[in-house]
């Protein structure tokens, strides 16, 4: 037996070794990473604030991208990388084979990967054995930069970059939820330019100095987050694959104030993202830009409730402007309902943003899978959310006990033609308008 199973780990070694050459091979040839990322460099290169002790957790053998000591020895899938490491890992193996559970390997994390803090021969051997998982007693180190499995050391100084934006302006902090990256080194600093000179602006504008931490929430809720909302309705970010939205926002400024130039005035943001798109994306991408103007009722409602804030680039479009105060209603009836739920005080933004995942999503998601945009090319996903609240409303009214996401599905299969859509509309709105006259009591 014993025999057997030093064969079986000598082939097991050899394999390994024979697929770190070959994995060496094809990343020459594709031009991508394969060496593991050391732990000490890139810990130095993002703002850490600190850490704390997760214990014993079970991790994804493909989130573990890096090691703290050992990097050299094996490659991105920790196969090894010389012969030098063959007795420890062949101890290992033998191990896993004659059934000896091995203690826990100690990890650390940053964002969404891990780096090994001891046990770099015990994960190779897992991932030669075609293990997915592995328990680790792990140390996160907590960052406002994401890290992700695709990081490499090329990369590192975008995210360092990255760090660095992060902390001169505290936007994690000031604006949860966030995500600013760019695609080439310096455009965090094109960036932190644009937060000076909106700052120098707005004081001039007010005749009084605007603090940095103004300027900066200013600059990010009036001036960034609206473009990169108008990016994200229009898709344009299609026509340019393997740029960010930041990259975008960056290109598109700076077109903007060509323009200013050549035209003697501003054209706005809206107007210079379409500008730039036609001229500069590729022609088969513009032609799946989707782009619609928003009313001036949809900011209001966006800025009303916070969507344009907690939900940036939620699509809420209406082809009539009129229909913004009916989302409002829809607005304040899911906040009052939620703070009875709670039995506590709910804001306004609070319970916009519950109603915008639990009752708006649920509904347009639904309308989604049952290809409703090309059913109903006229209406848009919020034309249709209203249309299906008052299918819901007709079916209950029926004693019909029927979900949210189940009412909009009904509603594509039942009215599934334009005409249709409209007809049900206009009949569910006119026998609610009966109900209620019926229900009204004169008194003489």
């Amino acid at each position: 037996m014993s025999d057997w199973i030093d064969r079986q780990v000598e082939y097991d070694f050899t394999r390994a070794r024979f697929r770190s050459f070959l994995n060496a091979i094809r990343g020459a040839l594709l031009h991508k990473p394969t060496a593991l990322l050391p732990f000490e460099e890139v810990r130095s290169r993002v703002l850490i604030r600190g850490q704390r002790d997760l214990g014993i957790q079970t991790v994804p053998l493909d989130r573990i991208v890096g090691s703290e000591g050992r990097y050299t020895d094996f490659d991105r899938l920790f196969l090894p990388r010389s012969e030098l490491t063959q007795d420890r890992w062949k101890s290992i193996g033998r191990a896993h084979y004659q059934d000896i559970t091995l203690p826990p390997v100690e990890l650390y994390k940053i964002g969404d990967i891990y780096f090994v803090r001891d046990g770099n021969h015990r994960i190779s051997v897992a991932r030669q054995r075609g293990q997915l998982d592995v328990d680790a007693h792990v140390v996160e180190l907590k960052t406002d930069v994401p890290l992700t499995p695709d990081l490499s050391v090329a990369n590192l100084i975008l995210k360092e970059e990255q760090s660095d934006f992060l902390e001169w302006t505290r936007l994690a902090e000031l604006r949860s939820g966030i995500n600013i990256e760019v695609s080439r080194p310096g455009g965090y600093l094109d960036l932190i330019r644009h937060i000076n000179g909106h700052r120098y602006f707005l004081s001039l504008e007010r005749g009084e100095e605007v603090s940095r931490e103004e300027a900066i929430l200013d600059w990010y809720d009036n001036v960034y987050l609206p473009l990169v909302s108008a990016i994200r309705r229009s898709r344009i970010l299609e026509a340019f694959p393997g740029r960010t939205e930041a990259d975008l926002y960056l290109w598109i400024m700076e077109h903007r104030h060509y323009l200013t130039e050549q035209q003697g005035h501003d054209p706005g943001a809206d107007e210079a993202l379409i500008d730039y798109a036609t001229r500069f994306g590729p022609a088969r991408a513009r032609r799946q830009i989707r782009y619609r103007k928003p009313w001036p009722e949809e900011l209001q409602f966006l800025r009303w409730c916070g969507l344009d804030r907690t939900r940036p680039g939620a699509d809420l479009h209406l082809s009539d402007p009129k229909g913004y105060e009916t989302l409002r209603r829809h607005v304040q009836d899911h906040q009052y309902y939620m703070g009875q739920e709670l039995n506590r005080e709910v804001s306004v933004q609070e319970g916009a943003a519950s109603w915008y995942d639990r009752v708006y999503l649920p509904v347009t998601e639904a309308l989604a899978r049952q290809q409703a945009p090309d059913r109903f090319p006229n209406q848009t996903l919020t034309d249709l959310y209203l249309l299906v609240m008052n299918h819901l409303s007709y079916l209950r009214e029926q004693g019909a006990e029927i979900d949210i996401a189940a009412a909009a599905e009904d509603y594509a299969a039942r009215f599934g033609h334009e005409k249709m859509a409209l007809l049900a509309g206009a009949l569910h709105h006119a026998r609610r308008l009966l109900n209620r006259a019926l229900s009204m009591r004169f008194v003489p």
